[in-house]
């Protein structure tokens, strides 16, 4: 059975410990950012399940994280739960209009409570790791419609990154919305820039 990961995105030292001990004893694996701008350096290098998002964090708030996350077509279907504050209603309100997937109040949830709330967002959304890997595809030049697909992207050095040196893969991003759909971008394997 595969682990689930959870990013706990939580500015206060101590609770992120917190959350990360108990997720971690109930057999998720989790990684921690202190602020919005280290979590979204950690969505740039691994994939995860399930993002717990503190909406005030310094550098960069958990709305503009959120924000973000939901923008980017690699993150986008990462279901996030929010973690907030008493009287932050108007941001909880905002979060779920941008894409959240529910909400918890700090002062009345307790770390299990935290668990428990992740593991049903997770099975409702029926998010599993497996289910939701993008695939790397090689493309071979001159084939089929290559040539219309490096004329429509405007590619000057065929299916090859200018800058690495190396040749571009189709990366396919399955859709949640409709199994067996995919978004798809042409993108280098090195420096990760889309084309």
């Amino acid at each position: 059975m595969t682990t689930l990961s959870i990013l706990v995105v939580e500015d206060t030292d101590l609770l992120r410990k917190i959350y990360t001990d108990r997720l971690n004893q109930d057999g998720f694996e989790t990684v921690g950012a202190a602020d919005g701008l280290e979590a979204l350096a950690i969505l740039r290098s691994r994939t995860v399940d399930l993002i717990l998002l503190d909406l005030i964090m310094p550098k960069m708030s958990g709305l503009e994280v959120l924000d973000t996350v939901k923008k980017d077509p690699r993150t986008k279907d990462i279901p996030v739960l929010i973690l907030s504050n008493l009287g932050q209603e108007g941001d909880i309100e905002r979060g779920l209009a941008n894409g959240a997937a529910d909400y918890l109040i700090k002062n009345e949830a307790k770390p299990a409570d935290v668990s428990e709330k992740i593991r049903m967002v997770l099975d409702l959304m029926g998010r599993r790791m497996e289910d939701t890997a993008a695939l790397m595809i090689g493309i071979r030049d001159r084939e089929a419609d290559a040539d219309r697909l490096i004329d429509a992207r405007g590619l000057r050095r065929r299916f090859w990154c200018p800058a690495c040196e190396v040749e571009l893969n189709l990366e396919l991003l399955p859709k949640s919305d409709k199994p067996g759909w995919y978004d798809a971008h042409l993108m280098c394997p090195v420096c990760q820039k889309e084309f």
